[in-house]
């Protein structure tokens, strides 16, 4: 099972210059692509940015958000569950990523994510965050790079 971020979920709902990588990546995963409740809230937060940066047409990021949530209910995603031990995983992140060398920046969300990731005993994770992309590789967890 493969770990989609935010960041790279959203290159599916909205054109970006890789969209079509991220495209390829996704027709050939099997099983479905995993995810966490977190992205229906950070998919919204994005969307509505890219619309009020004038990336996105006014009134499509309600329009996607919607469309992503209704993927999410009719099963398109794999949904790893909140509980203890994606708080217990997140702190594990945070740990390894302060004691590499030299340390790794990490943002609390970004924490959370990879915590669900360990949590469902995921070993791959698609992102385009940089941050997120050193975070999993300290924690041992593969970045999947799409082409």
């Amino acid at each position: 099972m493969i770990y989609w971020d935010t960041s790279a979920l959203i290159k599916l709902y909205t054109p970006e210059a890789d969209s079509e990588a991220y495209y390829r990546q996704l027709v050939g995963q099997k099983p479905k692509p995993a995810i966490s409740d977190l992205h229906r809230v950070e998919m919204y937060y994005a969307l509505q940015a890219k619309e009020s940066r004038g990336e996105i047409a006014a009134g499509s990021g309600a329009r996607l958000a919607l469309s992503f949530d209704r993927h999410v209910t009719a099963g398109r995603y794999f949904t790893i569950p909140w509980g203890a031990d994606v708080i217990e995983g997140s702190r594990r992140i945070l740990d390894q990523c302060l004691a590499s060398d030299p340390s790794i920046p990490i943002r609390s969300l970004d924490g959370i994510h990879l915590g669900a990731v360990l949590a469902a005993g995921v070993s791959r994770v698609v992102t385009a965050d940089l941050r997120m992309k050193a975070a999993a590789a300290a924690a041992g967890i593969e970045v999947i790079e799409p082409m």
